[in-house]
């Protein structure tokens, strides 16, 4: 009895460590298999997968009740394999990313990205979502994703990289829209103030996670309330040299309403032109603007009739913008040849001050050449202006400079300052507006040569104008009723003096003929004056060529402006003899004490007593052939003669073979002597008839007389 006991004992005892065996074998097949398992599941680096897998698949496990799985079986559209995979609640990952165990998991307690958050607004792509078509954890993560160390991994556990924001904008595509909402992928300065902990992209690049954490405190970073202004400054603080300034719509609109953007109330400076997403247009521009208006729309858009900056409305009668296309690189105003000349070519909107010397307070300031969101001053040195007009600067050492004397007594008198070209020129409105004069240039020239400020001043006898004229350089004039008429800017160009002869900044100079701003050098040859009276050309070396080394042929007898007499805009003649304005003009010279005094004309009184009526055809036909005048002018009808009446004084004889002297001075003849026709033919029996000749010798000679 005591054998079979043994030996059943020995029995159970076999079959014990068989079932053991067998048990140890099925474990060893278990782990086998989730070891293959697992290797499926990416596990490239040996890690023991009993305590990878199982710490999240708990339900793999016996002795684990599948009813308190923290993975439960759910119909979800995920598949694994071809099979509805379980997917993780929020619940399964905030096990561990609960913030309860400190180590080098991140704590994900915020609802910055809500997991029960309805995304019909978004387009998504790529990532799944749970059953109920919302997003969860597993949207973007994935914990079989490789490790950040190996070729293809994407930390942490994302499903796609989030480098250049390309998770991100897998769902909001409509945010990458360029310009309407904030740019990525753009390089932003290293002086920015953003926080240590702040993503950024490849080469420091702005992304979607910059500002916005997706897991944190913060929904967005540095805003509190409305106010961005923390937020914005970091990347673009010199942007807030606007707070105070008319464009800070939340201090200068502070008690107003509008329907233009966002409330003015509670928000930063930045709000009432600029939303982060889903600008109305380019640079994420708050209102809505005219399309037609172009880039300049963004300006005018307040600066209108009825817009906010009603008091400061934009003209076009200024000057052009939109048409305009830049030629050249302006680097001063950051233009690129092509670019199209915009307001904010000279205006930056965010600076009031170019260099933001000059501190702005709460009251509304009147702009000055200055400031007025200029991004150059328009000073006396005209840097605005002259940073795309350069070929103007030679006006600055010019009587035209606004540091001249003349310009400084006129600034004390209007108590006003002004630069160098908006003494002239009106940038945002016409400089004339409100003249009613047809003539504009005469109109801005005579504000200053009005006989009040300056020593030019043009106040009697001047060059005519207004009237049509025939120029060979296309000189300018103004326009009216299809014709060209004669101004100011015929003669004058107001940007160039010319050689200047006098060094000082501030003394007026002395013009001639070799400067004061002419637009064709009359000098040492009257080209100007030649350009529309090519006719006259035939003084150039004759006796009355009187060329010298600051005044042409033509300045001697000739004032274009303050002239003695309006006929023929003749020089002064002082105390020189003669009944006539005429004779006085030519005996200044043609005396004892004048410049001819080797051609005196002794017996030059012909008889004044009796007027005499120009016949109607001497010689062409044509008034000049024997011109005739008065006390007050010349006259076509009825007059006197003098020295203009037989004498031209621009051309040595009427022939054109005889009207330049030899290399000698020449003594002049009938044919010659400045006559207008010749003596023999016609110049006496033009009024006297073809006996005056024989008259005078039997008649009027008494020596004659008396002989025959």
């Amino acid at each position: 009895m005591g054998g079979g006991v043994i030996r059943k004992q020995s029995q159970r005892l076999a079959d014990q460590m068989m079932n053991t065996s067998k048990r140890l074998i099925v474990v060893f097949a278990i782990l086998c298999l989730m070891g293959a398992f697992a290797q499926g599941q990416h596990n490239p680096d040996g890690r023991k997968v009993s305590l990878d897998c199982v710490t999240c698949h708990v339900t793999w496990h016996d002795n684990i009740d599948p009813q308190k799985s923290l993975l439960p079986k759910m119909d979800a559209p995920i598949q694994i394999q071809g099979m509805p995979a379980r997917i993780a609640t929020a619940a399964m990952c905030f096990t561990c990313h609960d913030g309860t165990v400190k180590d080098s998991r991140q704590t994900f307690a915020s609802s910055n990205h809500q997991m029960d958050m309805d995304v019909k607004h978004a387009n998504i792509k790529d990532l799944p979502l749970d059953k109920n078509g919302k997003i969860y954890c597993g949207t973007c993560h994935t914990p079989h994703s490789l490790k950040p160390t190996r070729n293809g991994g994407l930390a942490p556990f994302l499903r796609m990289e989030k480098m250049n924001s390309a998770i991100c904008l897998d769902c909001h595509s409509n945010q990458a829209k360029s310009h309407k909402n904030h740019p990525i992928k753009v390089k932003v300065s290293p002086d920015n103030t953003m926080a240590e902990n702040t993503f950024w992209g490849k080469d420091g690049t702005m992304e979607c996670m910059t500002c916005h954490p997706i897991h944190g405190t913060e929904s967005v970073v540095g805003v509190t309330g409305n106010d961005r202004s923390e937020l914005c400054s970091s990347c673009h603080e010199a942007y807030f040299n606007i707070k105070l300034t008319d464009h800070d719509l939340t201090s200068s609109l502070m008690n107003k309403s509008s329907d233009i953007g966002p409330d003015f109330g509670g928000h930063d400076p930045c709000a009432a032109c600029h939303v982060s997403h889903g600008g109305q247009a380019e640079h994420m521009w708050a209102m809505e603007i005219d399309p037609k208006a172009g880039e300049n729309g963004y300006c005018i858009g307040c600066h209108s009739d009825n817009g906010l900056g009603q008091e400061k409305t934009f003209s076009h009668a200024g000057h052009p913008v939109s048409k305009i296309k830049l030629r050249k690189n302006i680097p001063a105003l950051g233009i690129k040849a092509g670019d199209k000349l915009l307001c904010k070519s000279c205006h930056d909107p965010h600076q009031w001050e170019f260099s933001n010397k000059h501190a702005v307070n709460v009251s509304n300031e009147e702009g000055t050449e200055y400031t007025s969101f200029l991004r150059l001053p328009d000073d006396a040195q005209g840097q605005l202006c002259v940073a795309c007009h350069a070929g103007q600067s030679s006006m600055f050492n010019s009587d035209h400079s606004v540091a001249r004397e003349g310009f400084q007594q006129l600034f004390r008198e209007s108590n006003t300052l002004n630069g160098q070209c908006t003494v002239c020129h009106g940038a945002h409105t016409d400089a004339l507006d409100g003249s009613t004069e047809d003539d504009p240039y005469t109109v801005l020239c005579m504000r200053c040569h009005d006989g009040q400020h300056f020593a030019t001043s043009v106040v009697h006898n001047n060059h005519p104008i207004g009237v049509p004229f025939e120029s060979k350089s296309n000189l300018h004039g103004y326009n009216k009723d299809s014709q060209t008429l004669l101004s100011c800017n015929t003669c004058h160009d107001p940007h160039k003096w010319g050689q200047t002869v006098e060094k000082s900044q501030t003394v007026d100079l002395k013009g001639d003929d070799r400067n004061s701003f002419l637009t064709i050098s009359n000098w040492p040859e009257p080209k100007l004056c030649l350009d529309c009276h090519p006719e006259q050309g035939t003084i150039l070396n004759s006796d009355h060529d009187l060329t010298e080394e600051d005044r042409s042929a033509c300045s001697l007898c000739h004032a274009p402006h303050n002239a003695e007499t309006e006929y023929g805009i003749l020089a002064k003649w002082g105390d020189a003899p003669g009944a006539s304005f005429n004779e006085k003009h030519c005996f200044s010279c043609h005396s004892e004490q004048g410049s001819a005094s080797a051609k005196l004309v002794e017996g030059y009184s012909h008889p004044r007593e009796f007027g005499i009526l120009t016949p109607p055809a001497r010689g062409t036909g044509d008034w000049l052939d024997f011109p005739l005048f008065t006390e007050a002018g010349p006259s076509m009808t009825v007059g006197h003669i003098d020295c203009f009446t037989c004498h031209n004084p621009h051309s040595w004889s009427y022939k054109t073979k005889f009207q330049e002297l030899g290399s000698e001075n020449e003594e002049g003849n009938d044919l010659t002597s400045f006559l207008r026709n010749p003596s023999q033919l016609t110049l006496c029996t033009d009024c006297h008839g073809e006996s005056t000749l024989w008259k005078y010798n039997y008649y009027h000679d008494p020596v004659k007389r008396k002989r025959y």
